[in-house]
């Protein structure tokens, strides 16, 4: 068997870590398995040739004994030693390459699976880096709304204004181009750009690096247009 005629190797690929370890331990387990064999089909190589100088260097002996003066020589005896040596060793030459061609398949198949494995890889870490620029993406936009609702909040004078206001704020985040990769932009800019778009004149006295703080009543206080700003002895809303 000729060493050309072996299965080429993929070139190695650099591959992102596994998150899953059971993933990662079938890689393992796969490359390893891979080597064991490319091991034994150089070993088989090995063997091959050493079998092919072995049959011609019977095959010569067993010419020479046929030849008529080497008759002559050995009283007519019959080659039979030569012979049988030359079938063993022909067998011996068959039976490698049988082996031989039935690793080169196995090999074909771990290395398929192999290639696999480095998919499933690097669809994972593709799928990994997506997700943390989605979450990002997600995380900025959630800060905008925050900082831009807390100016909604503190300017609207009826619920029906700021519903309209937020719907535009949503409109404007979802549809208009400049706030497509809000991810990237400084907070500022942005929500400065948002207020300006939407009509709002926020105080920007008590801005720090992450925003306006939040008041400690945000979440208590009542919005200016709630019915429950005015004293009455009876139910409101009835």
């Amino acid at each position: 068997m000729s060493k050309s005629t072996r299965i080429a190797a993929p070139a190695p690929q650099p591959d992102p870590p596994f998150a899953d370890p059971a993933a990662a331990e079938e890689a393992d387990l796969l490359a390893a398995a891979v080597a064991r064999v490319e091991r034994r089909l150089r070993m088989l190589d090995d063997l091959a040739e050493m079998a092919m100088k072995l049959s011609s260097r019977v095959t010569e002996r067993a010419l020479a004994q046929d030849a008529p003066s080497a008759k002559a020589a050995a009283g007519d005896a019959p080659a039979d030693f030569a012979a049988d040596d030359l079938a063993k060793l022909s067998r011996a030459v068959r039976l490698t390459l049988d082996l031989a061609g039935r690793l080169e398949e196995a090999l074909a198949r771990l290395r398929a699976g192999e290639i696999s494995v480095r998919a499933a890889r690097r669809r994972e870490h593709e799928e990994r880096a997506s997700r943390a620029r989605m979450d990002r993406d997600a995380a900025a936009r959630d800060k905008v709304i925050e900082q831009v609702s807390m100016v909604i909040s503190s300017e609207s004078e009826s619920e029906g204004e700021s519903t309209d206001l937020l719907d535009a704020l949503e409109e404007r985040l979802s549809d208009d181009i400049v706030y497509i990769d809000v991810e990237n932009q400084p907070l500022r800019e942005t929500v400065e750009r948002l207020c300006g778009d939407l009509g709002l004149k926020p105080d920007w006295s008590r801005w720090t690096d992450d925003g306006w703080p939040e008041p400690d009543d945000f979440f208590t206080a009542r919005e200016p247009w709630s019915p429950f700003n005015r004293v009455s002895r009876k139910p409101i809303l009835t």
